[in-house]
C-alpha cells in the first residue's frame, strides 16, 4: 500500500510538468512568430506622396462624377495599393527595399508612371529617390519626395473624327482614278468628232487637188 501511495503521489507531481511542456512550448513558437514579425515590419518602409487634379481637368472629372476618389495608387501592377485621401494624401506601407514601380489609375486621367528605388538603412527601409520611369532607360528625371503627382492628359475612348477637307480628296488614289475615268468620258466624245472632222477636211482636200489634175 505504501509503494501504490507512493506511486501515486510520484504521478501526481509528474503531471504538472507533463501539462505545461505543451504550453511552454507553444509560447515559444507565439513569441517566435511575434520576433520574426517585427522583424519583417522593420524591413519594410513606406511611399508617401500626394495625388491632386489641376483646374483644367476638374470639368471633365467633376461631368463624369470620377474625381479624386476615382483614383487609385498601386506599386508594380497592383502588389500594393491603396486609396488617397480626400485631400490626395497617400501612404503606401510594406514596401520593401529594391527598385518598385509607382502608378496612379484613373478612368479618365493619365498619369506618367514613377520609377521608386527604396534601400535598406539600419534595419529599415527608406526612400532613396523617385524618377519618372523610362522603360527604355530605366529611369528619367529626378522628382521631389513625398511625392506630388498630377495626370498629364486624358483617355480618349472614342476616335476623334478627322474634319472634312477637300484637299484629301486629289490624295486618295482611288479618288483620283475616277477623276481620270470621269474626264475621259467627257473629252473622249469630243476628241472623235474633232478627228472625224480632220479626217473630213483632208478628204476634201485630197478631192480638190484630184480635181485640179483632171
Amino acid at each position: 500500500s505504501s509503494q501504490n501511495s507512493t506511486r501515486g503521489a510520484s504521478g501526481d507531481q509528474t503531471s504538472p510538468q507533463t501539462e505545461g511542456a505543451p504550453m511552454r512550448l507553444r509560447f515559444r513558437e507565439v513569441f517566435t512568430g511575434l520576433v520574426l514579425l517585427g522583424l519583417v515590419r522593420a524591413q519594410t518602409g513606406q511611399i508617401k506622396g500626394r495625388v491632386s487634379i489641376p483646374h483644367k481637368f476638374q470639368d471633365a472629372t467633376s461631368a463624369a462624377g470620377a474625381g479624386l476618389a476615382a483614383a487609385r495608387v498601386i506599386l508594380d501592377g497592383g502588389v500594393l495599393s491603396t486609396l488617397p485621401a480626400s485631400d490626395g494624401h497617400f501612404a503606401l506601407n510594406g514596401v520593401s527595399a529594391g527598385p518598385h514601380l509607382l502608378q496612379v489609375v484613373h478612368p479618365l486621367l493619365s498619369f506618367d508612371p514613377v520609377r521608386i528605388e527604396a534601400v535598406e538603412n539600419s534595419g529599415a527601409v527608406k526612400i532613396q529617390g523617385a524618377y519618372m520611369a523610362d522603360f527604355e532607360h530605366g529611369k528619367g528625371a529626378k522628382l521631389k519626395y513625398p511625392l506630388g503627382l498630377a495626370p498629364s492628359g486624358t483617355f480618349n475612348y472614342l476616335e476623334q473624327r478627322e474634319e472634312f477637307n477637300v484637299l484629301s480628296v486629289f490624295k486618295s488614289p482611288m479618288a483620283i482614278i475616277g477623276l481620270v475615268s470621269m474626264g475621259a468620258m467627257f473629252f473622249l466624245p469630243k476628241l472623235q468628232s474633232m478627228v472625224e472632222e480632220e479626217k473630213e477636211r483632208q478628204a476634201q482636200e485630197l478631192q480638190g487637188e484630184r480635181a485640179k489634175e483632171d
